[in-house]
């Protein structure tokens, strides 16, 4: 990288030696300075039922760099689908994001759906403001036209966007054989029921019922985390710390008796995005506490057991916790050997 690229709008399109000014330098070391510090985005925090915020004050700015979204396949690097232009910006005051609110969301609201937070900022704008994206999945696909599943993996869904108004934006798919893919979005419909439907460009993706994909936005953009609203329509309350998560209420992924290594889809749990899942598995009345968990639905990754103390605590003989990795599109094998009394339950994520 050389001065020469470096986007200053005075040297506009000339090629050649250009004149640098001592002013010129200061503008290129502070963006560097700037850069170094700017590697975490801000943290999104829980308000309500209905709200989330990023917070701010005139001492303690909320900064971003707009550098798009985290790449699936390589931690810690973005991509911006050539729709952002990843210069910075700040706010001196909390930015908040109302799910309630319709223009806080692309589509209409949807209950047990992840939606995707971004910053947004027009190219001249010096602040960044908020919306959701829903974290879509895929059912079936024709002639490059995506049928839409929801995050359950139950049935097919519509969103209520308008129509054609992802156009310009880029699908990135995040699991199955194509992950780590982009491609032009070149249509969408309006369905709001069970219909709903994206249309790309290019060549043609491989994807199968249950794949999970993020539009990028035609605009700039930065993903700054993903929240899920509940069953009844309720953002559930979280913590966010750099790309830690925790549920303030623990929730359930499994219960009872499972015989044998079982595939479990925790769409509903963690988001596809998450790398490492959180949580404890724990036993009632007086069982043995038993959890294997596997990769590859034969062999053990990680396996929790221990026998029941003499009383009860918090409803449980006993708990243990546990981390591990997850199987892109957020599923893992679980078994315990058709031991009643169990329950699995995940306090978070790592992305």
């Amino acid at each position: 990288m050389s001065l020469i690229h470096l986007p200053q709008s005075k040297w506009g399109s000339g090629t050649g030696r250009q004149v640098i000014l001592k002013s010129d330098f200061e503008k290129v070391e502070e963006a560097v300075l700037d850069g170094l510090q700017l590697t975490l985005a801000p943290a999104l925090e829980y308000v309500d039922t209905a709200s989330i915020r990023v917070n701010a004050t005139a001492d303690c700015k909320a900064r971003v760099m707009l550098c798009g979204f985290p790449s699936p396949l390589h931690p810690g690097q973005w991509l911006t689908g050539g729709l952002a232009d990843g210069r910075y910006r700040e706010n001196s005051t909390a930015v908040v994001l109302n799910c309630a609110t319709a223009s806080s969301l692309w589509g209409s609201e949807k209950a047990n759906q992840w939606y995707c937070v971004y910053a947004l900022a027009g190219a001249a704008d010096t602040c960044f403001t908020l919306k959701a994206m829903p974290v879509m999945r895929v059912s079936s696909q024709a002639a490059q036209v995506i049928t839409l599943r929801n995050n359950g993996n139950t049935g097919d869904i519509g969103y209520g966007f308008s129509a054609d108004e992802l156009a310009g934006g880029k699908i990135l798919v995040l699991s199955g054989a194509s992950r780590g893919l982009v491609r032009l979005i070149t249509a969408n419909n309006s369905d709001n029921g069970t219909a709903g439907t994206v249309t790309y460009g290019g060549d043609a993706l491989t994807l199968a019922q249950g794949d999970w994909f993020v539009v990028l936005p035609n605009t700039n953009f930065r993903g700054l985390g993903m929240v899920l609203n509940g069953s009844d329509n309720n953002l559930l309350p979280f913590y966010q710390e750099g790309d830690r998560y925790t549920y303030v209420t623990p929730r359930q992924a499994a219960s009872g008796a499972i015989n044998g290594y079982t595939l479990f889809d925790l769409g509903l749990l963690v988001p596809p995005t998450a790398r490492l899942l959180k949580g404890y598995a724990a036993a009632a009345g007086g069982a043995d506490l038993k959890l294997a968990l596997s990769y590859d639905g034969s062999n053990p990754a990680l396996i929790l057991h221990g026998p029941p103390p003499s009383a009860d605590f918090q409803g449980v003989r006993g708990a243990l916790p546990f981390t591990c990795r997850l199987l892109a599109g957020s599923r893992v094998y679980l078994n315990n050997e058709n031991t009643a009394n169990q329950v699995v339950n995940i306090t978070g994520w790592e992305e």
